[in-house]
């Protein structure tokens, strides 16, 4: 018993069925890609939209603080 060893015989793959599969897989992991780069890159646009530098301290402040006009944050 001992000294018997087994190795299993590997079946073989449908090649159509193994092409679907991955082609699935891709559609859906290139998806989740698209959605996660979309997020990104908005939370990224908004974040540099709305921050100004403050012409006393100098400190970045977002805009919706304040009126368009004054560059001057609330702090000041």
């Amino acid at each position: 018993m001992k000294n018997d060893i087994s190795i299993p015989i590997l079946k073989e793959e449908n090649f159509v069925a193994a092409n679907k599969r991955r082609d699935t897989y891709a559609v859906i992991r290139d998806f989740q890609a698209l959605e996660n780069n979309g997020a990104i890159t908005a939370r990224l646009l908004s974040e540099s939209r709305n921050l100004v530098k403050c012409e006393k301290c100098g400190k970045e402040f977002a805009t919706g603080i304040t009126s368009k006009d004054s560059r001057i944050c609330p702090e000041c």
